[in-house]
């Protein structure tokens, strides 16, 4: 295989990835065919955001796993923005609401409608739902400025709860797993924050890829170049993608890494 250069096409490029059913898979949290493609990645320079609703905990605890370069972390739906430096110090800018409110308008709302939260579940319960371990389950409870839930009452009620939510300025997004109650902040206005923060360090213009599966990702991919939405594991879409866009052939770290390897032989110019 021939390819250019990394310090050429590849620069200025930025990746922003969800985690879950994306980079790893949402059974099994496998990503083995994804190693390969982050280290090239690595190897060119480019950038990996992981943007997730888990915690800060959780996804440093990743990028350390991924051997990622230092790089901002969208947490919690983009109710936080980690920032990983260089010599191992971290910085947070927190752009939605407090967990502590969050949990003050659910306690409200118990009586009307039947659900359950992280906080509500706690360690075992949260342990039971996602398949963590007891360790990883403890760095998923640490949460700033969102809430997962699991919706036990009818569908149709759905809207209703999320009016109620709007009235204490909170927000209700469908994510992979869980519903998700923040507030105004969402993954694609982190993204923004991000870009930024890139543009006034880089020469280089900054181009986009964005991977997504789930409805909590699509503001993510409106503003990415270079979008790219996986199905799940039946082969279904719950993301559009414009048409300079990408559609994963298979689900989870298979696909991303699949698509991402078609964008990288694009961008570096190999064989």
């Amino acid at each position: 295989m021939m390819c250019n250069s990394a310090s050429g096409s590849a620069a200025g490029f930025l990746l922003f990835t969800d985690v879950d059913g994306c980079l790893v898979n949402k059974n099994d949290y496998g990503f083995a065919p994804a190693v390969p493609v982050l280290r090239r990645l690595r190897t060119e320079g480019i950038p990996v955001v992981l943007a997730s609703s888990k915690t800060g905990c959780e996804l440093q605890h990743l990028a350390e796993q991924f051997e990622l370069e230092p790089a901002p972390l969208i947490c919690e739906n983009g109710g936080e923005i980690l920032w990983r430096e260089s010599d191992g110090g971290n910085t947070r800018t927190v752009a939605g609401a407090e967990r502590s409110k969050i949990l003050r308008a659910l306690n409200g709302l118990k009586p009307t409608f039947q659900f359950r939260s992280f906080a509500d579940l706690e360690l075992h319960g949260v342990m039971a739902a996602t398949n963590l371990s007891e360790a990883e389950a403890i760095r998923a409870l640490d949460r700033h400025s969102t809430e997962p839930l699991i919706w036990d009452d009818a569908p149709d009620r759905i809207p209703v709860f999320a009016e109620y939510l709007q009235e204490f300025g909170l927000t209700l997004t469908r994510g992979g797993r869980f519903w998700h109650v923040a507030g105004n902040a969402s993954k694609g206005s982190a993204m923004d924050i991000v870009i930024q923060h890139y543009r006034s360090r880089l020469t280089t213009p900054v181009t986009t890829i964005a991977v997504g599966d789930s409805p909590i990702d699509q503001d993510m991919l409106d503003r990415a170049d270079i979008p790219i939405a996986i199905p799940d594991p039946e082969g279904r879409f719950h993301v559009q993608v414009s048409s300079n866009g990408h559609r994963a052939g298979e689900a989870g770290s298979l696909g991303w890494a699949e698509t991402m390897t078609r964008i990288l032989d694009d961008v570096t110019g190999c064989d």
